[in-house]
């Protein structure tokens, strides 16, 4: 089955285009505060403002492309990922605050299953707890 997520170019030209924009601010040592109609400052916020428009814009997108790689969805971790990112959180977040091996959180989908799995078979996650000297990691 193909999948695919379309995003619009003139978007992703405009993200691209502030990015550069604020790496080109960022680097300036000419700050000009003493000239009437200057402020660097403004510059700056307007454009992170605009930018943080523009990802607003994209989220959509990125939903899209994010369920696109989990496997056998549920309405209700749809329903529950949508509500998730319409608070202002990322995808690439979970509510639990679990971490992967690697020391990264886990994204929604994968941690929520996680977390709710954990108090039915704790013993998957954390063994036992007769843990000797040697299985410690320091």
């Amino acid at each position: 089955m193909d999948k695919s997520v379309a995003v619009p170019l003139p978007l992703l030209d405009e993200i691209f285009r502030l990015l550069e924009y604020l790496d080109f601010v960022s680097r300036r040592d000419d700050l000009n505060f003493h000239k009437t109609g200057c402020s660097t400052r403004f510059e700056q916020d307007t454009a992170i403002w605009g930018l943080k428009m523009k990802i607003r814009q994209l989220q959509p997108h990125i939903v899209d492309a994010y369920l696109l790689t989990v496997d056998e969805i549920s309405e209700d971790e749809i329903h529950g990922l949508k509500k998730w990112v319409a608070s202002g959180n990322s995808i690439f977040e979970n509510p639990y605050m679990i971490f992967d091996e690697s020391g990264s959180q886990m994204d929604f989908i994968n941690g929520c299953r996680v977390g709710l799995d954990m108090p039915r078979s704790p013993l998957g996650y954390f063994g036992s707890g007769n843990w000797d000297d040697e299985d410690l990691p320091f």
